[in-house]
Order: structure tokens, then sequence, then C-alpha cells
């Protein structure tokens, strides 16, 4: 592991969740660390509060003592921090890089990767890890209830204990800058057209990653990844040996069926009961073996366990165990995070930004009622790749209220913003009601509106509308 100790590192862009776990690792490893992000945030206090000296703007003097600085991608290279820093001849390392570093210090890294719930299936892993008493680290890209973005279990209290648990994320190929033991892929779809002009080169970069990995847990309609293959949310999971080199399906099947003996355990889930979406038999071997039951509902939620049960298996964890574990999982802030209600209808905040994920999203609303939504876009390029899959999967909804556009690293010039989503959903799905709110106050007054006509409201988006839970408490 490199050593921290001694060392001034800072963080340029320390608000993300990422970011600050990543600080208070290198805290906890003896450095001495300091950040800096756009604007306050209760990441910035709280990362205060545990003894880092954070503010928000720029502050280009205080590089002049940093032994190294952590760049975050959502951070140009015209920062006047890295400018300063590369100027003085400073080491500036990207996210991933930083990651990659840590990581390398551990006895043993899991890495969840996939498109969508890669998260939760990184929180639901450390709840059962924790449950067991497995010392570990997790570095997990949201907060878990109850937990941190940053989970330290065990080991005495001493850094690296064990297994270190991460996300991996696909944006420009991030991902490949780790080598992990285990990896597990949740899903492949393109949620970064910025980066992946096409399905193809994301599966591409999944199959890089699956091929440098001793065992994967993967999806089995994923387990030999095929170009120009249509990939969904999968309802079956395979943990396999690292020999992924098929390259066409019928070649694959083919494969799975002969090399039954060199493979680990195959998961999957069966009588997902439709009236709860909260219970399923898991199958192990084809065979019933244990019910799994959640806390939350979401067909999609069953088979992000599914994945985290399979992961802990290959960590060791009684497969009963992990599945009783999960029963008390308390999910994730901003995955289906229930806040309160306005005007008698419950109040929901969930992450989704990409079309498959806002249809999970809707589905899990569905089972409280029927649902007024509130959707933020999440950056120009990924509104243009999926306008006519935004309107179509927004367009069935009674009324939907669209946000400005969170452009995050864009600018307007890049794809499409919120006017056009919004004119896109009038001209094909006419009897849906569509608002365009061109203000956070136009949003409030929308949501208190309407808020009594419906029974949940529904607010969708990565961005910054997160914001939006401390006007409604």
């Amino acid at each position: 592991m490199p050593d921290f100790s001694g060392k001034h590192i800072h963080f340029t862009g320390v608000g993300g969740a990422s970011m600050s776990a990543l600080a208070e690792y290198a805290a906890l490893s003896g450095a001495t660390v300091s950040g800096s992000d756009r604007t306050p945030s209760e990441i910035l206090d709280r990362l205060a509060r545990a003894g880092i000296e954070v503010y928000a703007g720029v502050d280009a003097d205080i590089i002049d003592g940093a032994d190294l600085v952590v760049r975050s991608s959502a951070v140009p290279i015209s920062n006047p921090e890295i400018v300063r820093a590369t100027a003085l001849g400073i080491p500036v390392v990207e996210r991933h890089e930083f990651l990659a570093r840590v990581a390398e210090g551990f006895d043993r890294v899991v890495a969840v990767a996939g498109t969508h719930g890669k998260t939760t299936v990184t929180a639901m892993i450390a709840h059962i890890l924790k449950a067991a008493g497995v010392p570990f680290v997790a570095h997990i890209g949201g907060e878990p209830v109850g937990m941190g973005n940053l989970t330290v279990c065990g080991g005495d209290g001493k850094l690296p204990c064990g297994i270190f648990l991460t996300e991996a994320c696909e944006y420009r190929r991030h991902l490949l800058a780790l080598a992990p033991d285990i990896a597990v892929v949740t899903n492949m779809e393109c949620d970064h057209p910025d980066c992946y002009p096409t399905i193809a080169e994301v599966h591409s970069v999944f199959a890089e990653f699956v091929e440098k990995c001793p065992r994967t847990v993967i999806g089995a309609d994923n387990a030999f990844i095929c170009t120009g293959a249509h990939t969904d949310i999968c309802a079956d999971v395979h943990t396999v040996k690292g020999e992924h080199s098929a390259t066409d399906e019928a070649t694959a099947r083919e494969e799975r069926e002969k090399e039954e003996d060199m493979r680990g355990c195959a998961y999957g889930v069966s009588r997902i009961l439709e009236c709860s979406l909260t219970q399923t038999a898991v199958v192990r071997h084809g065979k019933a073996e244990c019910a799994l039951t959640l806390p939350a509902a979401g067909t999609h939620l069953l088979v992000d366990a599914l994945f985290a049960v399979a992961a802990a298996g290959e960590l060791g964890v009684d497969f009963g165990f992990a599945c009783r574990a999960l029963a008390d999982f308390k999910g994730v802030k901003r995955r289906f995070e229930k806040a309160g209600s306005v005007g008698g209808a419950q109040v929901v905040f969930d992450y989704a930004h990409h079309p498959t994920e806002i249809a999970c999203a809707l589905r899990a609303a569905r089972a409280y009622g029927r649902p007024l939504v509130v959707f933020q876009p999440h950056t120009y390029t990924r509104t243009a790749r999926y306008l006519d899959d935004f309107a179509a999967v927004l367009g069935g909804e009674e009324r939907v209220i669209i946000m400005p556009t969170y452009a995050a690293r864009e600018t307007p010039d890049e794809g499409a913003d919120s006017g056009v989503l919004a004119d896109r959903i009038k001209e094909k799905y006419p009897f849906c009601g569509v608002y365009l709110a061109k203000s956070v106050q136009e949003v409030l007054d929308y949501v208190n509106l309407f808020a009594a006509e419906f029974d949940i409201v529904l607010f969708l988006g990565a961005g910054d509308i997160y914001n939006l839970k401390s006007f409604l408490a």
C-alpha cells in the first residue's frame, strides 16, 4: 500500500461521494487532507467535522504545500488548483487512479461494476459482510443507511484490513485501473454516450474488465459478452472463472453447457411475488434453497440482492446467512429514499437518470399508488442520445414536471436540454401533462399545486434535485 502517512493530499472536487470517501480514507491512513468543491454541501460539512480542511470555491495557494493532488473527473484541467499544481510539479492523479492505489494494499479486492445498481449491490455486500463479522473496507458511491460511503469494519481499526470492496465505474474506462480478485458485473447498457458512441464499445470495455479478473459474478446473459447483443438487468447470476473467450452467443451458450465443472455456483431468482415485490425464492444449482425478503419493494432490488448474495458467497459467507442478513437492509440514500410527504402524498427521491433506471423506479412507485413525477435530466449528451427513450418512459405518466438539465461537466451545445425533452413528450404523448419548470421555485409551486391529487411524488435524477429535500421537510 502506498504510504500516505505524513503526506499532504489535496482533493479537488471533494464533494462527490467517491472523492469524499477517498479523502476520509487518506485521513485515516495518516495523511493531512484538504479538499475543495464548487458549492457548500452536507458532505463538506461532514468532512470538516472529521477534521479535514475543506472549503467551497477555489484556493490555489493551498496547493503549494501538497504532495499529491487528486482530481475529480468533473474538474477540468483548467481549474486554477490543477494549473497551480502542474506549474509546481506536484503530481496530479484522477480519482480512479488514486482508488487503484488504495486497492493495491488489500489482500482481496471486490469491484462492483455495471451500468445500473452497482451502488446498491456494493452496499448490500457491505451489509452482509458487516453482519457476518468479516473485516473489510468499503468505498461506496452513495451513502447506505446506517453506514457511510466509506465503511471500515474490523481489523482493530488498522488499515488496510482484509477485503477492499469498491464500485468500479465504466466512465472513460476508469474501471480498468483496478485489478480485482472478484468482479461483479450487474448489467451493461450505455450510460455515458459522451464516452461510448456504440453499445459495442460498452461491451468491449466490460469484456476487458472481466478478462483480467480471476472470478466474476455476472448475469447469465452477459457471462460471455457478445458484441451487439441486447442486455438488460439480468434475472440470473452466475459465478464463473476467468476464461471468458467466446465471441458469439451460440458458442457462449455451448461453452456454458460444456464447462459446468469449471463454473462455481449458478444462482437464480424465481417466484417473485408481484403483490409485494419484496420476496423471492433463491435458486442454486437448480434447487430453491433459501427465501430472500427485502424491506423495500422492487424486482430490480431483488436482483441486486442476488448479486450481493453470490458475491458474499465467493467471500466465504454462508449462503443462507447472506440471505437472512438482507432482511434488515435499510437501503441507500437517494435510492428510492422516502422523505416525508407533501399534500398527503409520500415523497420519494431516487437517483434514476437513465431510462432503464427510471422504468424500475416507476414500477416500484406504482406499488404505492399514482405517482406525480419530477425529473431532472442529467447531462445534455445523455438526454440527446436517449431522447425518445426518456419520452417513452415518462410519457405514460399522468403528470411530469421537467427540471432544468443538470449539466455536470457539459455545455448545452453538446446535446439536448430539458426543453427539448418536454417538447418531445408533448409531441409523442399528448395525454401526459408535461410542465417545464425553469427554476427551483417553479418546481416547488407545481409540486404543491398537484401533490394532493396523487399518492406519491417521485423525484428522479442524479444531479442537485436532491437539494429540494430541504424545501419539502
